[in-house]
């Protein structure tokens, strides 16, 4: 593998712990690749179950271009025929632009004949780097739209863009769980601070426990799913703990080999399976074979924190049918999915939520998230 690639993913293992970075990486990424920038497009699903962008950022050269994105939100995102049709490629599909517009589209489509030759983008590809589900699409994902720097889409560099997507992919997915570890940290800093951080367990080049955080060294000494043996990290069940080693192995540094992360679910005897992400942490010097912190492993339990229905009720005076669907307001989901998961009608969910929201004296669902948050988590007193 060449060292420009090599180097290239060093820079994005780099970019995860640090937000200066990324312009590095996507320079990085444009030279390696033969490419005139791209924009990074996340769409989650809103109330209504429908995806729409939530996040949008476009590096040239290195370089942040706001002004582009700023055009785009306000003038074309509403109306840009591509956007749901890249929501729904599969995974890593590499799709040119041409193929994301109609014949009449692109007679008449502002997007293709007014933004994408404005910036000149209309030579481009573009791919889904992740998704949470690839069974339902529908609830968004993060997809990259790529500029051509130069003639033609060869075989090599649709190669090296292939190669990369894996890598672009983890380095995005730890940056996430690193922001969501930060969220609320300052309009919910209160909040923050009654909800236990991720678990952290750094390993050095050998795959050895270097150090964990508090919450971390809970999840070991409870071996609720995860554990240490020899000095290493271990999971309970043995097909997950296999997972587990070749993840592990994989972001571990050796010769000849990047650096890959990865990530999985491991179950446990009760209640819901933990995630893990396990990430290279790349030396930001030559090491010369130090001893030294060679990966980081984050383990987020979904059940951490979680409230109780029936103390919700108690508190909040609600019955025990609309403390259920606050709680689970509470916990991001839509009417939608309130309604599959309870078995009742999207109707008689709103109904429910509107009486919530009557008692509770919370005027839009945000207000009862905020509202929920202050309350003590299940099985703290009160």
């Amino acid at each position: 593998m060449d060292d420009l690639f090599e180097s290239t993913v060093e820079i994005l293992l780099d970019a995860a712990f640090d937000d200066a970075r990324w312009g590095d990486a996507f320079e990085a990424i444009d030279r390696l690749c033969g490419l005139n920038g791209g924009q990074f497009t996340a769409l989650a699903a809103n109330g209504d179950g429908i995806a729409e962008p939530v996040f949008a950022a476009c590096w040239i050269d290195g370089d942040p271009h706001r002004e582009i994105v700023a055009d785009w939100v306000e003038n074309y995102a509403a109306v840009s025929e591509n956007v749901p049709r890249i929501g729904r490629l599969p995974a890593w599909r590499l799709t040119h632009n041409e193929e994301l517009f109609t014949p009449a589209e692109k007679r008449s489509s502002p997007m293709y004949n007014e933004f994408q030759p404005k910036y000149d983008c209309r030579d481009q590809l573009a791919v889904v780097v992740d998704r949470p589900s690839d069974e339902r699409p529908e609830d968004g994902c993060l997809f990259w739209t790529m500029a051509n720097g130069e003639a033609g889409w060869g075989s090599d560099k649709l190669k090296r863009i292939g190669a990369l997507l894996p890598h672009i992919r983890q380095s995005v997915r730890l940056r996430r769980e690193l922001v969501a570890a930060e969220a609320h940290a300052h309009a919910e800093a209160t909040a923050l601070l009654e909800r236990d951080p991720p678990g952290t367990v750094f390993l050095d080049r050998h795959g050895a426990i270097a150090s964990a955080n508090r919450t971390a060294r809970r999840m070991l000494a409870a071996r609720d799913g995860i554990h240490e043996w020899r000095g290493g990290l271990r999971a309970g069940r043995p097909g997950d703990d296999a997972r587990l080693q070749i993840l592990v192995s994989r972001a571990l540094p050796r010769l000849g080999h990047v650096p890959a992360g990865g990530s999985m679910s491991v179950r446990r005897p009760a209640g819901l399976p933990l995630i893990v992400h396990v990430h290279p942490v790349a030396p930001r010097r030559a090491d010369f074979g130090a001893e030294r912190v060679a990966a980081a492993v984050l383990v987020r339990d979904p059940d951490a924190g979680r409230l109780d229905a029936e103390a919700v009720g108690d508190m909040l005076g609600l019955t025990a049918a609309e403390s259920r669907v606050a709680v689970l307001v509470g916990q991001g989901r839509t009417v939608r999915d309130i309604a599959r998961e309870l078995d009742r009608s999207e109707n008689t969910i709103r109904w429910t939520l509107k009486n919530v929201l009557s008692k509770t004296g919370a005027e839009r669902q945000a207000d009862l998230v905020r509202l929920l948050l202050r309350l003590p988590p299940a099985g703290r007193d009160v």
